[in-house]
């Protein structure tokens, strides 16, 4: 009788799986400006994090020069379709759907809080 052996887990697959174990995403923000609406994933993938970590100052604020970089970085791989909405419209829209991005995903993602040079 021959026995298969178990494949051994990869050190990637077990650092992952542990630092991932009560990891819940939030629940994608519905841009409704169109028809089906434009679903936009949480901020949190290691890209998106660093982003954010590197627009924001260490008190959470961002220059206005980097706006569309922030909503680049939240919006991740929706922001060409919400962009297409959005580049037209009058400015005074660009911070009430930024704040309303913010607010759905709870501000900034709480991984930016242990880097380097973020307190």
């Amino acid at each position: 009788m021959v026995t298969k052996a178990t494949p051994k887990k990869s050190r990637w697959a077990t650092l992952k799986a542990e630092a991932l174990k009560e990891y819940e995403p939030s629940p994608p923000y519905l841009f409704d400006a169109v028809d089906p609406p434009i679903e936009i994933k949480s901020p949190d993938s290691i890209e998106q994090t660093l982003a954010l970590a590197s627009l924001l100052d260490s008190s959470g604020a961002i220059s206005e020069r980097d706006f569309k970089s922030l909503l680049q970085t939240i919006c991740g791989k929706s922001f060409p379709a919400v962009w297409a909405v959005l580049a037209d419209e009058p400015a005074g829209v660009l911070m009430p759907f930024i704040n309303d991005l913010s607010d759905h995903f709870s501000a900034t993602p709480p991984e930016t809080e242990g880097l380097p040079g973020k307190e």
